[in-house]
């Protein structure tokens, strides 16, 4: 527990100064934790005997995020890092089949449609997904936004709202699940109860429509929409990482982290409500320009 607090309270200082900070540093920080997530995919794939392409899979997932990474840097409108986006993650989709098929051929590879399935599967987890931190950050829906003690850019906003969002997820769930929980919730994560589970969606719906509302200024059937998508898909991506684990038969994804486990333990929500976020909150500024 001693090394949880210690890690937590190093962890959540250093994404302080970096999501404020934004930028090069911001970019260069999501682009390690994408590269080690994606080693920490290929590890767990490896320990059961699998192959995840390095040329293609690890290649695209890097490629990804930095490409999000550049267009937030340059500000290049939204709309054309996304396009590249697209044509990367296209092109790495039909170069991964390519490379496996080298590698049965030159190496004798016999997994050939389980190996391009993970490569692909790595690379748009790890990176698409990864990007979209990024992307949020960069968001420009509204103007910059005085709260008193800082004037926050409306993309950090945002990617705050989110972040908070998915640890009252957690931390709502956790701790009414330890006090209440008596019903089992999936058999995918055995510790996780109804209870706690409930809690934790009422939990987070309450933090992000009163962040949305206090912070964005947006209506309140805006800001419940996209606190219902937080609070749906956090603990969707948490349970998504956890059949993941189970299925390689592993109890953490790395350890990175020491006393929370590795870059998919930890950001396995923000993976998943970072992009629905985004596209939310997107088409609702083009919706408000009618």
């Amino acid at each position: 527990m001693l090394t949880r607090i210690i890690t937590g309270v190093i962890g959540i200082a250093a994404a302080i100064a970096i999501i404020t900070k934004g930028g090069l540093i911001f970019n260069a920080a999501v682009s390690f934790l994408a590269a080690a997530a994606w080693y920490e995919f290929q590890k767990m794939a490896e320990s059961k005997g699998y192959h995840v392409y390095p040329l293609t899979s690890g290649v695209g997932t890097i490629l990804l995020v930095a490409m999000a990474g550049v267009g937030y840097y340059v500000e290049m409108e939204q709309v054309f890092t996304l396009a590249f986006m697209l044509m990367l993650a296209t092109l790495f989709f039909v170069f991964i089949p390519i490379e496996g098929l080298w590698r049965h051929c030159n190496r004798g590879e016999a997994n050939w449609k389980t190996d391009t399935a993970l490569s692909a599967w790595g690379m748009l987890y790890c990176g698409l997904l990864m990007a979209h931190i990024i992307i949020l950050r960069a968001f420009d829906g509204g103007p910059h936004i005085d709260l008193g003690f800082r004037v926050f850019e409306y993309g950090e906003i945002c990617l705050w709202i989110v972040l908070f969002g998915t640890w009252a997820s957690d931390t709502f769930a956790y701790f009414f699940g330890r006090a209440f929980g008596k019903t089992p919730f999936c058999s995918v994560s055995p510790k996780k109860s109804f209870e706690g589970a409930v809690c934790g969606f009422v939990g987070c719906f309450i933090v992000v429509m009163a962040l949305c509302i206090v912070c964005l200024g947006i209506p309140l059937w805006q800001a419940v929409v996209v606190a219902v998508a937080v609070a749906f898909f956090a603990p969707v991506g948490d349970l998504v990482e956890s059949i993941l684990k189970r299925s390689f038969e592993v109890k953490d994804s790395g350890k990175l982290f020491p006393g929370h486990g590795g870059v998919l333990d930890r950001f396995d929500s923000l993976l998943f409500t970072a992009p629905v976020v985004y596209y939310l909150l997107m088409i609702m500024s083009i919706f408000a320009m009618f």
